[in-house]
């Protein structure tokens, strides 16, 4: 779908409430929404799944009231945002990853296979002990490839606060996953 196509989805969709035009946008963005939650919760499939259906139904509810003063895709990320925050707040839980395979994430992220077990192990670890602002700003920036701007107006952190979680989630996985690397020689 180019720009054009997406315009007019979003003012069918927003003005006429054309439900197969917001279904459109739907197809266009359900992966990458969904892709999200996964790595918000850690692989688990069902609760993915289960977010981006409420994320979806939110978005049909308020796509009148979008005013076009950012991306579509900033504003869905948006709300997709705000119901992973709402669903750890009623949660009150630390999602565990040891039932969660990584290879089902990154099949799900990426074309690419997934790593090895041992490698695969590791990236579940270092994951898995980013906090959330961090697993947020990582995903949004590396997997999504969003801007900072754009992630400010996500998730309402300062650019510099971003900044930092990004740096420090980096040194993270990157302290983690050599500490695995060295084990193994």
């Amino acid at each position: 779908m180019s720009r054009p196509d997406e315009l007019l989805w979003i003012s069918q969709a927003a003005l006429l409430g054309d439900k197969r035009a917001f279904g459109r946008l739907m197809q266009r963005y359900h992966h990458r929404v969904r892709r999200y939650f996964l790595m918000m919760t850690n692989g688990d499939r069902a609760l993915s799944d289960d977010l981006a259906q409420i994320a979806f139904i939110r978005a049909w509810q308020g796509v009148a009231g979008f005013r076009m003063l950012s991306s579509f895709s900033t504003w869905l990320y948006r709300i997709a945002y705000t119901t992973w925050c709402n669903h750890v707040a009623s949660a009150k839980c630390h999602l565990s990853l040891d039932d969660v395979s990584v290879s089902d994430v990154v099949s799900a992220m990426c074309d690419e296979p997934p790593p090895d077990d041992d490698r695969n192990a590791n990236l579940r670890t270092a994951v898995a002990e980013l906090d959330d602002a961090e697993r947020n700003c990582i995903t949004l920036y590396y997997l999504e490839e969003l801007s900072i701007r754009d992630i400010e107006k996500i998730t309402g952190y300062k650019q510099g606060t971003i900044k930092s979680h990004l740096s420090r989630g980096r040194e993270h996985l990157r302290s983690v996953l050599k500490k695995y690397n060295t084990d193994e020689k």
